[in-house]
């Protein structure tokens, strides 16, 4: 997935939880908590607090929907 596309999911379901796949494999579901123009914060895993992580595009691979 690019990063334009990674950019333009995030900020079609901001407020949503998307599953998101890290460069270190690592999946998780997050709350997107908002976007800017370098990354997006977001919540922990499954919506668990802290609600405030921060992650650049570059760290992620894949951000899926849930449905």
């Amino acid at each position: 997935m690019t990063s334009k596309e990674i950019v333009a999911l995030l900020h079609a379901n901001y407020g949503k939880r998307l599953r998101v796949t890290f460069d270190d494999g690592t999946v998780q579901s997050v709350d997107i908590v908002s976007v800017d123009s370098e990354g997006f914060v977001h919540s922990g895993p499954d919506g668990i607090e802290p609600d405030h992580w921060w992650t650049r595009f570059e760290s992620v691979k894949l951000v899926e929907t849930l449905d």
